[in-house]
């Protein structure tokens, strides 16, 4: 017996209710599997959705008001896959709905060259919204199983397969189009070599700064490949350096001996050509973690929050959750916008634009796509740049000058570009090749690299899971005392549950205590918690947001009347933003503004004049009337 499951809408208590009993079956007549189906419900001629349902059996029931027409759409992931009519009038109904036959897709993943199969090799299944379908490892041969999934039957949709080495992503390649009934083998190749020929040198730190010298005892560092178990082994020289070459791309465990005391990590790296210096750093003992002592010189005593990968539909539910926990209690954080990715989602684009104004709540520009800057020349480094700015603009209405890159990897050629374009501070990470030192005020562009985070890859389970917020306090703690400031990394694949082995969009409730309770406890220790564009000691906190000043610019060359331009000043002035001497004074918006006024805008604007100025200038429209509060 199908079990009766009832929707509460706002009109079913104004009308009478009817079942209607839904079945979908495959052309073939075979009863479709349910798990991934969801129905839209259309009601009489409207073409908003008026019910969505995820099927829980097949058939299920639908309660929905009688004495009317309704359309079934049939989504099976994430795919259009068919469509059917009811009357309802009296009496309840039963329908069948055919949909087109699975299809069968196969990923081949290759080496750059397309020849040599790469093993072990993580493919995730995606459709065109983000959401995650399956997901697989390659054998020897380069070869996934074979998924059978939803074909594609609509134009417009399509299978995305992204493919990860470890937690290094390689390539995402899309559109792939299934037909029913028939199978697919898709050829993916990579752009990493079978071996790395170049020299991959691992730097070892004692503390923070310090390298291992001749004056200390002699280490070993030995790196162990996850896939084929060979293991390679290399002294640490006098100036704290060991050195591999030839190896075959792939992720490695890192392992230093001796370590008799356990502070030396066991860390993960890939070697895959892109990158061929890693950092090591001893984790420093802390022996009471209540008691900080933080620098008084060079230290900012605080520590930044930055969440990742902030994107379209993939996990929505669970990077609002996280930024909810932030913005709920007027946490900072700084969050990385993926700027090709973003602005097409309803629920995570109306968020986003909440909230950008509220005080702490930073967007950083996470880059275009998730390949490494360290790819492209100079030249494409500065078009993608601008290309990532350029969309966050469209979508949010933001500019940052907060870098995230993608995968956490730049160089010389990245720091360049970004200061051209106007950016002021890039946070990647210490093991990716960003050493110390780390100045905290006089640069051009400041280099706060991710300290901590609040979880990591786990090769056994192939996912990311979270870890303790007392692990990812200590580390902070040792990063504040060492260098003055520290950074926690999250991602929102950490904070969803894992069912079989995907990531679902459903909120993983402990690993959100966790993250309280990691900000309970920093701000315990009174150590402030600020955006990453604010950890410099020469920061200046913006007063006015950044769409105020864009529209000061915007009504001094005319793009916007006055009335959108004084809409925005007594923003200003109600939020308190901005204080003026003056009260305000019965009067209407209609007067004319003088032209002075609008040439100081555009002067304030492009930072011709400071904001007292500006300020002289809107006292003038308050004693005036123009403006009124």
């Amino acid at each position: 017996m199908v079990p009766l499951i009832v929707f509460a809408f706002d009109n079913v208590y104004a009308e009478e209710s009817q079942t209607i009993q839904v079945e979908i079956k495959y052309t073939n007549g075979d009863r479709a599997d349910f798990h991934g189906m969801k129905l839209l419900v259309y009601q009489d001629l409207n073409k908003e959705v008026f019910l969505e349902k995820q099927l829980e059996n097949n058939p299920d029931i639908i309660l929905v008001p009688k004495n009317h027409k309704y359309k079934i759409e049939i989504y099976a992931n994430g795919m259009y896959a068919g469509v059917g009519y009811v009357q309802l009038d009296y009496n309840s109904k039963e329908i069948t709905i055919n949909i087109p036959l699975s299809g069968g897709l196969k990923i081949d993943v290759y080496y750059e060259g397309g020849e040599i199969p790469i093993e072990g090799a993580r493919v995730i299944i995606k459709s065109k919204d983000n959401t995650e379908w399956r997901q697989g490892i390659t054998n020897s041969q380069g070869e996934t199983l074979r998924f059978w999934i939803q074909s594609t039957i609509s134009p417009e949709d399509y299978y995305i397969a992204d493919i990860y080495l470890g937690e290094l992503f390689l390539k995402s390649q899309k559109p792939i189009k299934l037909q029913p009934g028939l199978t697919r083998d898709e050829k993916i190749v990579t752009s990493i070599p079978e071996v790395v020929e170049d020299l991959i040198t691992i730097t070892v730190y004692k503390d923070a700064t310090t390298k291992i010298s001749s004056s200390d005892s002699t280490h070993t560092i030995t790196i162990t490949n996850q896939f084929t178990g060979e293991s390679f082994s290399s002294k640490v020289n006098s100036r704290g350096e060991a050195y591999f070459s030839n190896l075959k791309s792939s992720t490695y465990l890192v392992e230093i001996t001796p370590n008799d005391d356990g502070n030396w990590p066991k860390t993960s790296v890939q070697i895959v050509g892109s990158i061929n210096h890693f950092n090591i750093f001893k984790v420093q003992p802390i022996s009471e973690i209540n008691d900080v002592e933080v620098q008084e010189l060079e230290s900012c005593n605080c520590i930044a929050f930055r969440f990742d990968d902030v994107q379209d539909y993939w996990l929505n539910d669970v990077q609002i959750e996280v930024m909810k926990t932030f913005v709920g209690t007027d946490t900072p954080l700084t969050i990385g916008i993926i700027g090709d990715s973003f602005g097409e989602d309803v629920k995570m684009s109306s968020f986003v634009k909440e909230h950008k104004n509220k005080k702490g709540f930073e967007i950083a520009n996470h880059g275009i796509g998730n390949v490494p800057f360290t790819e492209f020349s100079l030249e494409e480094q500065d078009e993608k740049l601008k290309q990532s700015v350029q969309k966050i603009q469209q979508s949010v209405g933001v500019e940052p000058k907060v870098f995230i890159p993608p995968q956490n990897r730049f160089n010389e050629d990245t720091k360049q570009v970004l200061i051209e374009n106007g950016f002021t501070h890039i946070s990647s990470s210490l093991l990716h090749g960003d050493p110390p030192p780390f100045p905290l005020k006089g640069e051009l562009l400041y280099r706060f690299p991710e300290i901590s985070t609040t979880g990591e890859y786990d090769p056994e389970q192939n996912v990311f899971v979270g870890i303790s917020h007392e692990t990812t306090l200590s580390k902070a703690i040792d990063g504040l005392n060492t260098y003055g400031f520290a950074v926690i990394t999250s991602h929102p694949q950490e904070f969803a549950k894992v069912i079989d082995g995907t990531y679902a969009n459903e909120v993983n409730t402990e690993q959100i205590a966790e993250l309280k309770t990691l900000v309970e406890e920093i701000q315990k220790r009174d150590i402030k918690i600020v955006p990453v564009g604010m950890i410099n000691l020469d920061s200046k906190q913006e007063i006015v947001p950044t769409w105020i000043k864009n529209n000061a610019g915007w009504w001094a060359d005319g793009s916007i009347d006055d009335e959108t331009f004084v809409q925005g000043i007594e923003y200003l002035v109600q939020e308190k933003i901005i204080t003026v001497s003056e009260k305000p004074q019965t009067g209407s918006n209609e007067q004319t503004i003088p032209t002075w006024i609008k040439n100081n805008a555009g002067w304030w604007a492009d930072g011709s004049i400071d904001d007292e100025t500006f300020v002289q200038g809107i006292e003038f429209l308050i004693k005036n009337g123009i403006i009124t509060y």
